[in-house]
């Protein structure tokens, strides 16, 4: 049985986490759509096609929820 982590502990792990490239740009996209109102007909899919087009795809593959 493993040992619980302290809230410290978790902390510290969490401030020394880097994001991957994949990571990022599914949280970017989650922020878009977080910040989008209800009434929008924005859809994912097309905040990772604007994304594409103003950085570039790059290659990074995006997280599928």
């Amino acid at each position: 049985m493993s040992q619980a982590l302290s809230l410290d502990d978790l902390i510290a792990r969490a401030r020394d986490y880097r994001m991957s490239p994949s990571e990022k740009r599914a949280q970017r996209v989650s922020l878009i759509m977080g910040l989008s109102s209800r009434k929008s007909t924005l859809s994912r899919e097309k905040v990772e096609e604007i994304l594409d087009q103003v950085e570039g795809s790059g290659g990074v593959e995006t997280c599928n929820r």
